[in-house]
């Protein structure tokens, strides 16, 4: 009787962890990413192009990028991701990006994987330039 009580006990806990971490993922920013560029690109021919960046006004500028990006590549369905500022962190950890990363535009296949992506950086010469003023 003590081997089934323990046994049910082990049962119940298994089953509340499992929902648990069920509930967990599908409030994560990769679930969130990953359900909607799957579901864009059941629609489209090629693949999907995520352009991702916070909401304000670089959202609009991110809508232009990725309406250029669309008519380039035709056949691949447009996805703006545009989230809150407090949500941002854990999006671009969720797609590895670093800080100073947006907006970002990213390229997927038919089924979900990502096969390029484009982003912002500073350039070499940049610091090359700035530590050189520095020397004189």
């Amino acid at each position: 009787m003590n081997r089934l009580l323990k046994r049910t006990t082990q049962l119940v806990c298994a089953v509340l962890a499992a929902g648990t971490l069920t509930v967990f993922a599908k409030t994560s920013p990769t679930f969130d990413i990953h359900t909607s560029v799957v579901s864009k690109a059941v629609e489209s021919e090629k693949g999907v192009i995520m352009v991702f960046t916070e909401r304000g006004n670089v959202a609009a500028e991110a809508a232009y990028l990725l309406l250029a990006q669309t008519k380039q590549n035709e056949g691949f369905a447009p996805l703006l991701l545009a989230v809150e500022n407090e949500k941002v962190a854990g999006y671009k950890a969720a797609l590895g990006l670093p800080s100073a990363a947006l907006p970002a535009v990213i390229f997927f296949n038919k089924s979900g994987k990502e096969i390029a992506r484009v982003v912002p950086a500073k350039s070499a010469m940049t610091k090359y330039s700035h530590a050189q003023y520095q020397l004189i």
